[in-house]
């Protein structure tokens, strides 16, 4: 009995062994390959979830060197890229020294303050010289500054008024013809040129605000000779209406052929045209602020500089009359320029048809100023610049007449001084 109970208790173990080998096979319980298999993307997960991404925003930047996307290890650092834009400081708007997750950092630009050795390094770089022969045989010029890579130049247009010939001389030496006039504002006294260079050294139009005291340089051909004459100062005024022109004061010395040289602030920036000094006073110089080169763009012509020639030759009577076709034979006044001569303000307009209106409108037959003897004298000046020279004098009843005749172009100018203190200006056009 006893060994038939072995037997059998044997036999029942051998079965229950049997029996959990065939579950095994059926619903297994992993076999070793299967479960490294497991260990294996349970780890992979686990070290993706721990990585994360890094982007850098330039913010308008230029990059330089490094990658602007990252991947980093939970509590890793990143390395900041190298990047550039126009001198300015670059700082970053996040952390990315301990990543926990995935991040974007903006870079930060602030305007780096130049020292005055810097500022001249730039701007001497993109300021040119201009010379012109004009349409009488004299020659002359001014000074200029690339604004683009282009080959195009800002300058005054006092510099290239009645100009034949113009032609630009730059840093290194090399000089180059004009190939176009693109546009040109009298009243602005801006114009802007073409020359055949690529790569030019443009300087940056600044967009701030001008300030009282804020820091400012010049930089130009002083005397139409001493050209890189770079000079400093400070801004005397922020806004100066001289004319009509909206103005930068300051005492940063210009001198003649500085004309049409960039003011620039402490970042090299342009914020004026140098255009003027008066000659009464000490240090007070005169620029035209940059934010008047935008009138410009309605002003554009394009002229080659024979086709400019051509155009000064028939219509210089612009820079103190100016014909209108509608009305055929007459021409009027487009800027107060007995104003711009001598600093006084028109008292009474008088139109076509003898409507008489108070200070100035534009558009009317003949103008009226209060009559101050060195003012006259002063047009006078600027009249004979024009080409015209004293014809005649006559009297009348209310006063006297003082012509002055333009033989190229058949004006007359005729200054009419009333016994009542007043001097009237009128145009005439024999042909």
């Amino acid at each position: 009995m006893m060994m038939q109970f072995k037997k059998t208790r044997m036999l029942l173990i051998f079965s229950l062994f049997i029996l959990t080998l065939a579950l095994t096979s059926c619903f297994g319980t992993g076999t070793p390959a299967q479960n490294t298999e497991a260990t294996t993307a349970e780890a992979t997960a686990n070290e993706e979830a721990s990585t994360y991404t890094v982007t850098f925003d330039l913010n308008g930047g230029t990059l330089v060197s490094g990658e602007l996307e990252q991947q980093v290890e939970e509590g890793g650092s990143a390395t900041a890229p190298q990047a550039e834009n126009d001198g300015a400081e670059l700082t970053w708007d996040g952390d990315f020294t301990y990543v926990s997750s995935n991040i974007t950092v903006t870079a930060q630009w602030e305007k780096k303050e130049l020292t005055s050795t810097e500022v001249a390094d730039i701007v001497q770089k993109g300021t040119v010289s201009i010379n012109c022969e004009y349409y009488n045989g004299s020659t002359g010029g001014g000074s200029g500054f690339f604004i683009d890579n282009e080959g195009t130049i800002v300058t005054s247009y006092h510099v290239i008024e009645y100009a034949a010939d113009i032609n630009v001389e730059v840093p290194d030496g090399g000089k180059y013809d004009v190939e176009s006039v693109i546009a040109f504002s009298e009243l602005n006294d801006l114009a802007k040129l073409k020359i055949n260079m690529q790569d030019s050294p443009g300087l940056t139009i600044s967009t701030d605000e001008v300030k009282v005291g804020e820091a400012v340089y010049a930089n130009g051909s002083a005397l139409g000779t001493l050209s890189g004459t770079f000079t400093s100062g400070t801004v005397s005024s922020a806004s100066r209406d001289v004319n009509g022109i909206d103005c930068i004061q300051m005492d940063a010395a210009i001198s003649s052929g500085n004309s049409g040289g960039p003011l620039v602030n402490s970042y090299a920036e342009v914020i004026g045209v140098n255009a003027m000094s008066y000659v009464e006073g000490e240090n007070l110089n005169l620029a035209v602020k940059i934010n008047n080169l935008e009138d410009l763009a309605d002003n554009e012509v394009n002229y080659s500089v024979k086709s400019y020639e051509e155009w000064i030759m028939k219509e210089s009577d612009r820079s103190y009359s100016l014909y209108d076709p509608s009305l055929e034979g007459t021409y009027y006044s487009t800027i107060n320029t007995y104003t711009s001569v001598t600093g006084q303000s028109c008292v009474a307009s008088v139109d076509f048809d003898g409507e008489t209106y108070d200070g100035y409108v534009d558009g009317c037959e003949y103008y009226a100023y209060e009559y101050v003897a060195a003012e006259a004298d002063q047009y006078v000046e600027y009249l004979n610049s024009k080409g015209f020279s004293f014809d005649e004098r006559e009297e009348f009843d209310e006063g006297v007449s003082y012509y002055y005749y333009n033989d190229w172009n058949g004006a007359f100018v005729d200054m009419f001084q009333d016994h009542d203190g007043y001097l009237s200006i009128w145009v005439y056009y024999l042909y």
